[in-house]
């Protein structure tokens, strides 16, 4: 059964820099990778990176067009690793005047029947934009990283969210290098006041698989990153996941069953 009731999701961050496209476009990687129809939307219209993402950056209808009335929403779909549906924002500054935001009402609407789950990757801060959207999301999540800045601006954020009485679904801690991360998560769930959905570690293989434009849970799904994504991208979905770590113990229970110990060395050390 899904953690969650409901499948439109507006993706929130008080600040920039505390990886939140990233974060989104691998979660919505990992949904669509484990069946579920799911689309990530760039709502960033002024600093889209979505597109940088799946390396769809060349792409000459986006959000933009769709918003300034010049193509429908259907021709701004793009298909990503593991069937993942991307509606990447340009980076125009023509796109941008153009696109008129009232119009992301209708974007959202339009795949309320369509998929199982819609990301929505919203602009940094507080703006008329995300004010718009609220009301016609089901859900709210954030991601903070664990610094006071970034949680300063996300219990500002907080707070907007819950005046417009959204369902605050809770956060992703990000970039997380402790070793103590049960500590960390409590501390940080007891500072915002929300629950902490997931910790995803300070992996470098997430810049590698950004230099190739690739979701990381595609790029390199066994990184500790990845596992933390997919581990709650499946909780979500409500599906079974087994981290790459415990696969190799079910082998090794099995190799045991078998009478064949998995201890020995097959080649050279």
């Amino acid at each position: 059964m899904s953690i969650m009731t409901s499948n439109t999701c507006l993706v929130l961050s008080g600040k920039g820099g505390v990886g939140k496209t990233t974060v989104f476009s691998n979660v919505a990687t990992s949904l669509a990778m484990m069946g579920k129809k799911t689309v990530v939307i760039d709502a960033d219209l002024a600093m889209a990176n979505l597109a940088l993402a799946f390396g769809f950056q060349d792409k000459t209808v986006t959000l933009h067009e769709v918003l300034a009335g010049k193509a429908p929403i259907s021709d701004a779909i793009y298909e990503g690793p593991g069937g993942v549906k991307v509606v990447p924002s340009g980076n125009t500054i023509t796109g941008f005047q153009e696109a008129d935001p009232a119009g992301m009402v209708e974007v959202i609407d339009y795949f309320k029947s369509k998929v199982d789950y819609t990301l929505i990757d919203a602009p940094v801060g507080l703006n008329e934009d995300i004010i718009l959207m609220l009301p016609h999301v089901d859900q709210v999540m954030m991601v903070v990283t664990p610094d006071l800045l970034s949680m300063a601006d996300a219990i500002r954020m907080k707070v907007i969210a819950e005046s417009f009485e959204c369902n605050i679904y809770g956060a992703f801690l990000n970039r997380v290098n402790s070793l103590d991360t049960d500590k960390v998560k409590a501390k940080i769930e007891k500072t915002l006041n929300l629950k902490i959905l997931s910790v995803i570690p300070d992996d470098p293989n997430i810049k590698i698989a950004a230099m190739n434009m690739v979701p990381l849970v595609a790029y390199l799904p066994d990184s500790p990153a990845s596992i933390a994504i997919m581990t709650f991208a499946a909780n979500m979905a409500g599906v079974d996941y087994i981290p790459p770590e415990k696969k190799v113990g079910v082998l090794q229970k099995l190799l045991g069953r078998l009478g064949v110990s998995g201890s020995e060395n097959y080649g050279p050390n």
